[in-house]
């Protein structure tokens, strides 16, 4: 039996001091007597408290969270305030949380530990203290025969269907039926992770010795501390390896290999076990097999012939494994390089038309995965060139040429090394032909989206200067959106492009978010492309006092990223604002000053930081914005006033109120998806609401990673942005897994969800918690690719 090791004392007696602040009973005693008969009269102002605790969530104010709602004989409401507590985070949630922690109810503690992993910046050493004392009093409750146990499951049942009316007529209350349950347990394991303090690392490794699913939460905790501190100790790693090889009175744990995935090096003396334990649980299918698989990523260059193995094996490993074992083989250098070679030859299809149908399917994207890892053409020449000349059918649907583009351009990209004049390679898109009698030209952007970022990406292989120059300004300038966005990232990466400015210029200029954005992250990083000669400089005052030589920004960039200040609708749009904010304080424009200050009142709290850091420069000394005014950022870097709060989202006033069905005519067939309104109200409500107003009507799929996600719902189709009118969504995560067809919210930082979903693949646990999860999907989700559209969208309710 595995043995468990004990905690000092003073970390039992941290909790029970935090038990007596709340007002709450002792984790796990019972609670007074007369709350199961009081509470329906209790709950009978359920239903105000759940709307208002939504719209304090929602506006991120957590001081309307009072200690009255923490301490309800509701337990809806208790789990409402904690949830919204959890979501909020950050200084001003930090006392609740730590309240909620101590409650009787397993769901408030899940909501607790959670939003405490996300608020525990610079105090990573009491919050872990705190929710490892929570663990150890959960572990000394008597059983599920105790009496104190039976009192406070009996007292939470009847709170429970006391205010089942008015969780139905406010679904922001508990969990509703459908909706992941919360797993207290594991939330407190992956915050003890995430926090990342000294005790984080040892705590999680005993934890490991424990019962079966405390380990693999520790296990999961043990990856998401690999993250952050990029590494793990020897002793560590052999403890991981230890569980997931098993022994005669334990089975393996494989998600024990899910950390050293997580690493980009691990130590040599432990890479001979690693190989030998992965390789043992690749015989046991499950959804933690992928984790073995990536695991042998990390295992050396011997590992590249079993992963070789899994890449061929169709039938035995799943399409996301597979796909896994590719980019795992881009790691191993020559070998793996010569393994992705022969499965390219070997996973290539035949040019006949009837086989060619065969594409509409997962293993299309393990074969375009496969050529993606492949570093150059090397020993698989003459596959690639057979690849890149692959005949489209005569009369095939859309769906069918897309996905031989994707396969040609893939080949002839790896062909033409740095010739972007190949003919291959201005010819590889099928998607959208040449007009009849026309030829390729290498001065102007091919038609069709596939061949246009294969040709970009050619491009930026070599110096771009002259002839090189001119196609490059092309592609820059006009033609498909995702290659110009392309385009304008190599501007970062070659100082050599001439007239930088006026490109930069006109993508600010544009209507599109993501072409805005990518031009604003360039002069973010590189702020001297912005600058209106090399040569030119002028004299400006340092912070010190004394004269430095600054370069001249483009008259033009300085107005395009002003007027972007003053956009209407860009300040709803955090990730548009952000990389524009980026850009005004990588270039100081001090015309922008009063509209960051005004930034720095914005409700989101990346907006507000990033306002804070654009200040600081133009100010010569750290600005915080916390507080919803500039000013100096303190010893602490802690506010001592509430941020700024939102508006209620207007989908708060007419929510969802119960599971409705999503059916998507696609290229790829018929896909279902179920939201559930439970854990995410607000977000269900706005996706439901696009798709009765057919927004997703003829979307593209702009996104798919085999084995790991696919993505739609961007307005220009390119992963940016959402509808027009529509802020950015508050992010509604949970401590829910991402497991395989789980739906989630995509994101570019914190509340910048609008209308793009994803469907998983496969388990990702680096995701749990991170973004909000929707619902469930429904069929071959893995089979489409990018550029698919989605036809139409009908909901079933």
């Amino acid at each position: 039996m595995p043995r468990r090791r004990s905690f000092p004392l003073l970390v039992l007696a941290l909790l029970f001091s935090l038990s007596a602040c709340t007002g709450q009973p002792a984790p796990g005693t019972a609670p007074d007597a007369g709350i199961s008969a009081a509470a329906p009269a209790a709950s009978a102002g359920a239903a105000g408290r759940l709307d208002a605790l939504l719209a304090a969530e929602q506006r991120r104010a957590a001081l309307e969270v009072s200690p009255a709602d923490q301490q309800s004989r509701d337990v809806g409401v208790r789990r409402a305030a904690a949830r919204a507590l959890a979501r909020i985070g950050g200084d001003a949630a930090w006392p609740g949380l730590a309240r909620a922690l101590a409650d009787e109810d397993d769901e408030v503690v899940a909501w607790a530990a959670y939003g405490l992993g996300f608020s525990c910046k610079e105090r990573e050493a009491e919050a872990v203290s705190a929710l490892v004392a929570r663990a150890l009093a959960r572990d000394a409750r008597p059983g599920p025969a105790g009496a104190a146990s039976a009192a406070a499951s009996a007292a939470s049942a009847a709170a429970s269907a006391a205010s089942a009316a008015a969780s139905a007529a406010a679904p922001s209350g508990g969990a509703a039926a459908g909706a992941p349950p919360l797993d207290a347990g594991g939330a407190l394991a992956r915050a003890i992770g995430r926090c990342g303090a000294e005790a984080s690392e040892p705590t999680l490794v005993a934890w490991l010795d424990g019962p079966r699913e405390r380990a693999i939460h520790a296990a999961y905790a043990l990856g998401d501390l690999a993250a952050i501190k990029l590494k793990l100790r020897e002793e560590t790693l052999v403890a991981l390896l230890n569980l997931a090889s098993g022994s005669a009175a334990s089975p393996p744990v494989p998600e024990a290999l899910y950390p050293i995935g997580r690493l980009e090096h691990v130590p040599l003396t432990v890479i001979p076990r690693i190989r030998d334990v992965a390789t043992a649980r690749l015989a046991e299918a499950s959804d933690a097999r992928l984790f073995a698989v990536r695991a042998l990523g990390r295992a050396g260059e011997a590992a590249a012939s079993e992963l070789a193995r899994v890449l061929s094996a169709k039938g035995v490993f799943t399409a996301s494994e597979r796909a896994e074992a590719a980019r795992a083989l881009k790691r191993l250098g020559l070998p793996g390089q010569r393994a992705l070679a022969d499965a390219v030859a070997a996973l290539a299809p035949s040019a006949d038309p009837i086989a060619l149908t065969g594409l509409v399917s997962e293993d299309f994207g393990v074969l375009l995965t496969a050529l993606e890892a492949l570093g150059s053409a090397g020993p698989a020449r003459k596959a690639l060139r057979d690849l890149a000349a692959l005949p489209p059918p005569p009369s095939a649907p859309a769906a069918i040429l897309r996905r031989v583009a994707w396969l040609r351009c893939g080949a002839a990209r790896l062909l033409a090394g740095g010739d972007y004049r190949d003919p291959l390679l201005l010819g590889c898109d099928v998607t959208a032909p040449a007009e009849p009698g026309s030829k390729p030209d290498a001065g102007a952007p091919v038609r069709g989206p596939i061949g246009a970022r294969a040709v970009v990406e050619v491009i930026g292989r070599d110096a771009i200067t002259g002839a090189r120059l001119a196609a490059f300004r092309a592609y820059a300038a006009s033609g498909d959106l995702r290659a110009r966005e392309a385009a304008i990232e190599l501007i970062a990466a070659h100082e050599e492009i001439a007239g930088a400015p006026d490109l930069l210029a006109k993508a600010l200029a544009a209507e599109e978010p993501g072409l805005v954005a990518a031009a604003a992250e360039v002069i973010a990083r590189q702020p001297q492309r912005a600058s209106e000669a090399p040569g030119k400089r002028k004299r400006r005052k340092r912070s010190d006092g004394k004269d430095a030589l600054a370069a001249v920004t483009s008259p033009a960039i300085e107005a395009a990223l002003l007027a972007l200040l003053d956009r209407p609708g860009a300040r709803d749009d955090p990730e548009l604002i952000g990389a524009v904010v980026d850009a005004v304080g990588a270039l100081a424009l001090k015309p922008a000053e009063a509209r960051l200050e005004q930034l720095c009142r914005s409700s989101h709290p990346t907006t507000r930081a990033r306002a804070g850091t654009a200040l600081g420069v133009l100010r010569g000394r750290k600005i915080a914005c916390d507080a919803g005014l500039p000013g100096d950022a303190g010893a602490a870097g802690r506010s001592a006033v509430a941020p700024p709060v939102g508006e209620v989202p207007a989908e708060a006033s007419a929510l969802v109120r119960a599971p409705a069905v999503l059916i998507f005519d696609t290229d790829a067939g018929e896909l279902t998806m179920t939201l559930d309104p439970a854990l995410a109200p607000v977000a269900v409500t706005r996706f439901v609401d696009l798709a009765r107003s057919g927004y997703y009507d003829g979307k593209i799929v702009h996104r798919v990673v085999p084995g790991f996600v696919t993505q739609f719902g961007a307005l220009f189709g390119d992963g940016a942005g959402g509808p027009p009118g529509r802020p950015a969504l508050r992010c509604e995560t949970s401590p829910v897994a991402f497991e395989p067809l789980r739906v989630g919210v995509a994101l570019a930082g914190r509340d910048t969800g609008s209308s793009q979903l994803f469907v998983m693949h496969a388990r990702a646990p680096h995701l749990d918690g991170q973004y909000a999860a929707v619902g469930v999907a429904a069929g071959p989700w893995a089979a489409l690719a990018d550029g698919d559209i989605i036809r139409s969208v009908k909901v079933r309710d």
